[in-house]
């Protein structure tokens, strides 16, 4: 496997889900920025008394409520490229309009994804479009020359990035 593989798989992970096992990728920082900002605006309390997350959710109004659940499915679209039973996978692209869903063609619905799948996918998206250092421990792997685990950790690898 070449470094350029190597990269490439580390940033592609594997989630089961419902049964099913789903392939998803790192997303940019321009999408990971569109949804933080967003998040925050709903999220920030409005005063400087320390709020619980109990008490920030009862000020999200049934409208910022949805905007947080679009930004998620929004989130889970862009990172998710496949799904299959572990063995067999089929690309795939999810798309927030309904309308656009075409199963012959490896579109489908993200409101259409079983129950649970889609916090599920947004959870380890958002894990490995945030974690540094979970890639450069995948990558370690790779240098050790053990190109099969790319979540194994590696000492001999120099960290040079925060």
């Amino acid at each position: 496997m070449s470094i350029l593989h190597a990269i490439k798989t580390a940033s592609i992970d594997e989630v089961e889900a419902a049964g099913l096992f789903w392939r998803v990728r790192r997303i940019c920082s321009a999408d990971m920025a569109k949804a933080g900002v967003a998040f925050l605006q709903v999220a920030t309390p409005q005063t400087d008394d320390d709020q619980t997350p109990e008490e920030v959710m009862k000020r999200v109004s049934p409208k910022q409520a949805g905007e947080m659940a679009t930004l998620q499915e929004a989130t889970v679209c862009a990172g998710t490229i496949a799904v299959g039973d572990g063995e067999n996978w089929d690309d795939l692209k999810l798309v927030i309009d309904q309308k656009k869903e075409d199963p012959d063609k490896g579109i489908l619905w993200v409101g259409g994804l079983p129950a649970g799948v889609v916090d599920v996918l947004f959870t380890r998206i958002m894990s490995l479009s945030t974690d540094g250092e979970e890639a450069a421990e995948r990558l370690a792997s790779f240098r050790r020359g053990d190109a099969s685990d790319l979540g194994r950790t590696g000492e001999d690898v120099r960290k040079i990035a925060p």
